[in-house]
């Protein structure tokens, strides 16, 4: 089913999933009709017009009464191609020398059709399995993981003994990933004649006082995390202004927190408060009010589960060598599938895909990286439902 796989992938690619504003309800109908092509079911869950999660089941045909279920799981939308030329068309899924570019190919399309063929072939094969693959495909996940919040709140994780996310790693294995908090702060001014600034207040020279201390006397409490290391954050999104000749009387930033475990996001928004409130002690005349737009906790599973040593063996018999434990510095699913809380079932993320290709121009998969990951899949499904 090679030929198969790497024309359903290439399909994929040129489905425009683009988030925003996500069309994952192609994606969705197309897997769907595949699985049911080949025999296995399939459910499509609308969210709203044009966007849907998929639901898809390979049922095991073991007789024995220990039955287990492994959900599988990856996200059907892309982040846009960005301003930089590609030299490749990013939704044409144009093949040269053994690499297939387009948007989506890492951050995960690869690693969804993987899992998708990796439940075709075992049917195909015949295999006996000692219970169910779940396959969770989420909208919504580059833009706070809506699909899968939605899944887990109509109860799709409730059966489900462990989870496997096709994410790319780079073929590591990851048993953990860091949690996000993504926070507006704007800052409100007065306009005026540019020629006459003494009559207005200024958004912008509000917002770089409150970044001057965000970057020199900010710093965040935590324990470092063996597998994910220390806290992160980035300030990626900056707006003010209307014209150049108007005093501008709003500004706007967006911050990206990635958090461990150890941390409580609502500790970081007091802390942010609290710089805020020190800038206005020194500009009496400062407006400005905070927002938060993702809110995701941090995650991880006991490196001694059983399930991760199911992993381990299988990239050893795949890869040939044994690769080490570790974590995502991103965010997944997995904190909206298995939140602190929650039955909190094992999970492992693992793809041979190249992370640091994930939102890049010409982002590009080897059809062998590919292919060798249908087959990883296939020997962790095959394990875990012996």
């Amino acid at each position: 089913m090679s030929e198969e796989a790497i024309e359903f992938l290439k399909k994929l690619i040129r489905i425009r999933s683009i988030n925003p504003p996500g069309n994952e309800g192609e994606v969705a109908q197309a897997i769907a009709e595949l699985l049911v092509k080949h025999g296995l079911e399939a459910k499509c869950l609308e969210l709203e017009e044009g966007r849907a999660n998929l639901v898809g089941w390979l049922r095991g045909n073991s007789t024995s009464n220990r039955k287990r279920t492994l959900a599988v799981s990856g996200h059907m939308d892309v982040v846009p191609a960005g301003q930089i030329p590609w030299r490749h068309d990013p939704f044409s899924a144009d093949e040269v020398d053994g690499k297939i570019y387009g948007r989506g190919t890492v951050d995960m399309k690869g690693g969804l059709a993987a899992l998708v063929f990796a439940m075709l072939e075992l049917k195909e094969e015949g295999a006996v399995l000692n219970g169910d693959v779940q396959l969770l495909a989420t909208a919504g996940e580059e833009a706070g993981a809506v699909g899968s919040k939605r899944l887990y709140e109509a109860g799709y994780m409730d059966e489900v003994d462990a989870l496997l996310v096709a994410e790319p790693t780079g073929g590591k294995i990851m048993v953990a990933n860091k949690g996000v908090l993504w926070v507006e702060i704007t800052t409100y001014g007065k306009t005026a004649h540019g020629s006459l600034p003494h009559a207005g207040i200024n958004a912008i020279a509000h917002m770089s006082s409150i970044l001057h201390a965000l970057f020199h006397e900010f710093e965040m409490s935590y324990e470092p995390d063996p597998l994910l290391g220390g806290p992160t954050f980035s300030v990626d999104v900056i707006e003010g202004g209307v014209k150049t000749n108007v005093v501008p009387d709003r500004c706007r930033i967006e911050i990206d927190f990635r958090t461990v475990p150890s941390q409580k996001h609502e500790h970081i928004l007091e802390e942010l408060q609290r710089l805020i409130d020190g800038v206005r002690r020194s500009t009496p005349d400062l407006r400005a009010e905070m927002r938060v737009f993702n809110d995701l906790p941090s995650v991880r599973t006991d490196p001694e589960d059983p399930f991760v040593r199911i992993v381990q063996e299988a990239v050893q018999e795949v890869y040939g060598e044994e690769r080490p434990l570790s974590g995502v510095t991103a965010y997944t699913d997995c904190s909206r599938l298995v939140p602190p809380g929650s039955k909190q079932q094992p999970f492992v993320i693992i793809c041979g895909a190249d992370t640091a290709l994930a939102h890049q121009p010409d982002e590009y998969i080897e059809v062998e990286t590919f292919l060798q990951s249908i087959q990883l899949y296939k020997t962790i499904m095959k394990k875990y439902l012996s």
